[in-house]
């Protein structure tokens, strides 16, 4: 039995709200990372596999939240307003996430890290909070963060499609698959930026 033949009724009424709650989820992950965002980005690559959804729309979605959040998070630390988070006892948590995340990367991560650690988890808060500390240029900033987005939205949306195809199992089931198979490859990058870290250290 297809995927298709599976997915809930209410799928095929999918629509601008899908994509816009999507945008919203990854422009939360950015200070949030236990945000369920994954989940609906891959989750629309399935969906679009089965033409409940538009595959250049979820691509656009995840790629204008992914840039929305990194540019908040950047500017929350660059022009140092984390003080709006701890008027909150919920902010003071999020501020709280943010420090212990940066307090495991380590040293201000380089222009090359900056885009490649938004496949690791976590690794987005914490290199966008430490651009804005280190007081990267906006342009720079804004380039990068626009480019790796749009390769991250790409890469998620796709991951979503190719699961769903290879299974031909429900979005959601494809999505979580599709969930898995992203977290091995976030911890195998993961993996190979700690072995260069400790070999410069070495």
């Amino acid at each position: 039995m297809s995927g298709e033949s599976l997915d809930p009724a209410w799928v095929e009424s999918l629509g601008w709200w899908f994509h816009a709650l999507t945008a919203l989820l990854v422009a939360l992950d950015a200070p949030i990372p236990p945000v369920p965002s994954e989940l609906f980005v891959i989750g629309s690559g399935a969906l679009a596999l089965n033409g409940s959804l538009g595959l250049v729309p979820s691509v656009l979605a995840a790629w204008l939240g992914c840039w929305a959040g990194d540019v908040g998070l950047y500017a929350l630390f660059r022009h140092r307003l984390t003080g709006l988070l701890d008027r909150a006892s919920w902010g003071q948590r999020i501020h709280r996430g943010i420090l212990r995340l940066l307090d495991k990367a380590g040293p201000a991560p380089s222009y090359a890290l900056l885009f490649v650690l938004r496949f690791v988890s976590g690794g987005r808060t914490a290199s966008m909070a430490a651009a804005g500390i280190a007081g990267i240029p906006w342009r720079p900033f804004l380039l990068l963060s626009g480019v790796g987005s749009l390769v991250w939205a790409v890469y998620m949306v796709g991951l979503g499609w190719l699961t769903g195809s290879a299974t031909g199992l429900p979005f959601w089931v494809s999505a979580l698959i599709g969930m898995g198979l992203g977290t091995l490859a976030g911890l195998m990058i993961a993996g190979i930026i700690a072995v260069r870290r400790r070999s410069r250290e070495a």
